[in-house]
């Protein structure tokens, strides 16, 4: 049993974590954290990181905080340095930064064009970017995994986010497309979520019309991503590339 619980080890490897905050990119970057990965989180909010940081440095694992915009092209290139300067070669990323989301009661039309500038940046440039930056790293040490996270309204609309859900199909392809480039040295997957708890307290504070489009009728804790981003980060799915992983409840098959 110890061989195939090791395959899920991540011991001596550095992963980037983008959308660190409370929620999945945080509960991701301490799971990966506790399996042995060196951990860089990025977001904007410098308060979050290093309270983030410095939880797993007590739980006796190794992190960085980088405050970044990763819709910038220039921050990106200064969060990749970091991360090789803290700690070496990168060889997992998770994409977990978000933008274009719109109250739910706004008019589909308010989908500005600042909004969609900051959906593409976001959602699908920073991807694309870190990818580009490094894949060097990977080759270098002959493995690699990227892993994105979607969301429902990739597959099916759900008014009034038309610019980040349309982002966020845009990144189904581009994950497609990385799996092709990165290959055989680097895996690219994604993970479609659905409606989450940042810290499971929330979740009967859902409406229960929200849930009953669920198949699991209740909506998702955060920490219940983390068995599939481990998954798609390690060894123990290294023949999978160019997937999707769907941990949203049943709800893209049952959405209406």
């Amino acid at each position: 049993m110890s061989d195939v619980l090791n395959r899920f080890r991540l011991d001596g490897r550095t992963a980037i974590v983008t959308g660190v905050g409370p929620g999945i990119g945080e509960h991701v970057a301490k799971a990966f954290a506790a399996v042995g990965a060196k951990v860089v989180l990025a977001a904007r909010s410098a308060d979050k990181l290093e309270r983030v940081a410095a939880e797993i440095t007590q739980a006796g694992g190794r992190a960085l905080a980088v405050p970044t915009d990763v819709g910038r092209a220039d921050e990106l290139e200064k969060l990749v340095a970091a991360a090789r300067n803290a700690f070496g070669p990168i060889e997992i990323v998770f994409n977990n930064a978000a933008a274009g989301v719109i109250p739910n009661d706004a008019s589909p039309w308010d989908n500005h064009d600042d909004v969609w500038e900051e959906a593409v940046a976001v959602n699908l440039l920073a991807p694309y970017r870190l990818a580009r930056m490094v894949y060097p790293d990977m080759e270098k040490t002959g493995r690699g995994s990227i892993i994105t996270v979607l969301t429902c309204g990739a597959y099916t609309p759900i008014p009034p986010v038309i610019a980040y859900g349309s982002t966020k199909a845009g990144l189904i392809m581009l994950t497609r497309y990385l799996a092709k480039v990165c290959a055989p040295i680097a895996r690219v997957n994604a993970i479609c979520v659905g409606s989450t708890s940042p810290d499971g307290k929330w979740l009967g504070m859902f409406p229960a019309a929200l849930t009953e489009k669920n198949a699991i009728k209740r909506v998702g804790a955060a920490d219940e991503h983390v068995g599939t981003a481990l998954l798609l980060a390690s060894d123990a799915s290294s023949y999978t590339t160019g997937s999707v992983i769907f941990v949203e409840g049943g709800r893209v098959g049952t959405i209406s």
